[in-house]
């Protein structure tokens, strides 16, 4: 083939590929949910509301799964120790969807401290949804294509906003009560229980991108009869070490007691998760914890923070 022939067909090839790239861009800006809101069309609407939250006015972010979202509560550290925060949480959240989270996070804000709850690390992850993943945030289209059934003038001729957060920042009340079995729970052992290499690569992106950004990323690993033992609590204490940050295990038996926690009264599912009770014992020892090592500011005074005070008055009639 000649060179200008060769030349011929590689501009071709370009002309094609930037058309693609633009009707991908321009259906995924149409596509895209216009607001934060699940009827608007977001997906996880609780985890993503905190793109709704006021620009710049976090000082702490909660990401992670289940385990997250019902261990942290932000309107309780709030009242507590006057700080300003967010669980960006999902039901069995894999690593690369909670990258995604820090990066939509962190467009508008700029936390002094990054939490990311260890248990989600542990989630089986294939290297293809990673893929896909990254595909939908380049191109949301990939996401919300189910859209197209719903679609308004509205999603037209607007760009997307965000306006709309969680009412508890996050965080899931549950009340109920089922007592755990901790007979063998944090068993003695030198064992390590590694995380797949994938969920790791994500780890280390997170923590990378946090510290690009002069964020404190923060391993928290939450108390779970059901999910936690010493062979992971090894793995976390050296790979936190290995790479430079903080770990703070809720499960040792010494944290345990500091905080109280009672596996007969302190989950709504058998030592799964925590329930408010439990949920309360933790966002206390860990607000303290946030508080007092990272300096976090206060702003319980603060005019700016008055929609934070409405919010507890109505979130605590809900947990009463």
């Amino acid at each position: 083939m000649s060179l200008r022939k060769t030349a011929k067909v590689a501009l071709n090839a370009i002309l094609v590929s930037s058309v693609i790239v633009l009707l991908l861009m321009g259906a995924s800006r149409i596509v895209q949910p216009k607001n934060t809101t699940k009827e608007s069309g977001t997906l996880r609407p609780e985890a993503n509301g905190v793109m709704g939250e006021r620009p710049y006015s976090l000082d702490a972010l909660f990401i992670g799964d289940s385990e997250a979202y019902a261990s942290f509560s932000p309107l309780q550290m709030f009242k507590d120790y006057g700080f300003a925060s967010y669980t960006s949480a999902t039901p069995l959240q894999k690593p690369f969807y909670s990258n995604t989270l820090l990066h939509r996070a962190l467009e508008t804000q700029k936390p002094k401290v990054a939490v990311f709850e260890t248990n989600s690390f542990y989630t089986p992850t294939k290297p293809e949804e990673a893929f896909m993943r990254m595909i939908q945030d380049t191109f949301p289209v990939f996401e919300f294509h189910d859209r197209w059934k719903s679609l308004t003038a509205k999603d037209f001729l607007t760009n997307p906003t965000a306006t709309w957060s969680d009412p508890n920042k996050g965080f899931a009340v549950k009340k109920g009560t089922v007592p755990a079995d901790a007979s063998n729970y944090m068993t003695s052992t030198f064992a390590q229980q590694r995380i797949p290499q994938v969920n790791l690569f994500y780890l280390k992106q997170m923590i990378a991108y946090c510290k690009s950004k002069g964020i404190t990323p923060v391993l928290v690993s939450t108390p779970s009869t059901y999910n936690w033992s010493m062979a992971r609590h090894n793995y976390f204490a050296a790979l936190a070490k290995e790479l430079g940050v903080d770990y703070l295990d809720l499960n040792m038996p010494e944290n345990i007691q500091k905080m109280g926690i009672d596996w007969e009264t302190d989950s709504y599912d058998g030592g799964d998760h925590l329930n408010y009770n439990g949920a309360k014992k933790v966002s206390d020892f860990v607000g303290n914890y946030l508080k007092t090592t990272y300096g976090l500011a206060d702003h319980r005074r603060d005019s700016a923070y008055s929609s934070w005070w409405k919010e507890l008055e109505r979130y605590e009639k809900e947990v009463s």
